[in-house]
């Protein structure tokens, strides 16, 4: 499995899981993500940029809100998902 599969594939896991977590939890259970995909969107990668900012505005508002809408959640899952099958 590539890299990015696999960074792709443990991030669904974590998103589907961290819902039913404190926000903060949620965050920190998101951020190795985040840190990882800082390389790859310099590569140009469109759906590696989606799933970035997907999961960043999860994130933010996860810090800022202590909550996030069901959007936000699902447009990270989403964009994560197409990310994850384009890696295969």
């Amino acid at each position: 499995m590539s890299g990015n599969k696999q960074l792709a594939s443990g991030t669904l896991r974590i998103l589907h899981g961290a819902r039913s977590l404190p926000p903060d939890q949620a965050v920190a259970a998101l951020r190795p993500f985040l840190e990882s995909m800082r390389k790859e969107t310099s590569k140009g990668n469109s759906l590696a940029d989606a799933s970035s900012a997907a999961v960043h505005e999860l994130v933010r508002s996860l810090e800022a809100d202590h909550a996030a809408t069901d959007d936000l959640w699902q447009d990270a899952i989403d964009a994560t998902l197409s990310f994850a099958n384009e890696s295969q």
